[in-house]
């Protein structure tokens, strides 16, 4: 899975380490909780990209700079502000109950509590954002450039390969499970959120083409996260998973298609 393999390299490919010393985790129990999150997380987001207006939201999500810093800086890990940020956005991809879900399901597989899962997934949601967001950006900042304008054209920000340069690193050891930093770190201020990226969720969420010409926003988008998210291609594949997700799902799916 790309995206987990990007958070496993972030902080200096320390991150999961970095985890384990914030939460006061053995290291051997992280990797099997953060998998467990992140495999229950990419479906959630893939249930609902077909929605225009949490579409929208995503692009917003992958346009706030701060989940870049919970990514790459292990000081982030531990604080408040994450578990507010991670929340925010585990509320627009999942929702409270599926969460709930999801950290029980984590901390059954790597047999952690179910109190250290629950401050566990807001953390690696804020990370899977930013992750997500560095792979992406730059290709969906070209989505809303006119050739005009000398920009890239959407055709060209789908080749594109997107690089973010990772903040400072600092010792994580100060950082703990109960949010403190444990010495004032300054971290780096993030950039302010891209008017492109706002511009490109006003066009989603208003079923707007892109500038430039009649392709639209929406389906655009898509195209651009679909690497990081394993999208579908088409009916046949949605009918193709749920089947292997068991078949009271895949009934279940039928029966509403057919009323």
């Amino acid at each position: 899975m790309p995206i987990l393999d990007r958070l496993n390299k972030a902080q200096g490919g320390h991150a999961f380490a970095n985890l384990a010393r914030a939460f006061h985790l053995p290291p051997g129990k992280v990797e099997p909780a953060v998998e467990t999150m992140v495999a229950a997380l990419i479906p959630q987001i893939e249930a609902k990209i077909r929605s225009r207006r949490f579409l929208a939201r995503l692009v917003e999500l992958l346009d706030e700079r701060a989940h870049h810093q919970v990514l790459e800086n292990p000081t982030m890990l531990g604080t408040t502000s994450t578990q507010v940020l991670g929340n925010q956005a585990l509320n627009a991809i999942a929702g409270r109950e599926a969460s709930k879900r999801i950290a029980r399901q984590a901390a059954s597989r790597a047999d952690v509590s179910e109190m250290i899962a629950e401050y566990l997934l807001p953390v690696v949601a804020a990370m899977l954002v930013g992750a997500i967001a560095d792979t992406s950006r730059e290709r969906l900042e070209g989505l809303m450039r006119q050739d005009r304008d000398g920009g890239a054209t959407a055709g060209d920000a789908l080749e594109a390969a997107p690089v973010v340069a990772p903040l400072p690193q600092v010792a994580a050891g100060g950082v703990g499970f109960s949010g403190s930093t444990g010495g004032g770190v300054s971290l780096a201020t993030p950039a302010a959120a891209s008017g492109r990226l706002t511009a490109l969720a006003a066009c989603i969420r208003e079923g707007r083409p892109l500038p430039g010409g009649g392709t639209d926003a929406a389906q655009a988008t898509r195209r651009v996260l679909a690497p990081y998210l394993a999208l579908p291609r088409g009916p046949l594949d949605w009918i193709a998973r749920l089947r292997a997700l068991g078949g009271s799902a895949f009934k279940a799916t039928r029966a509403r298609e057919s009323q």
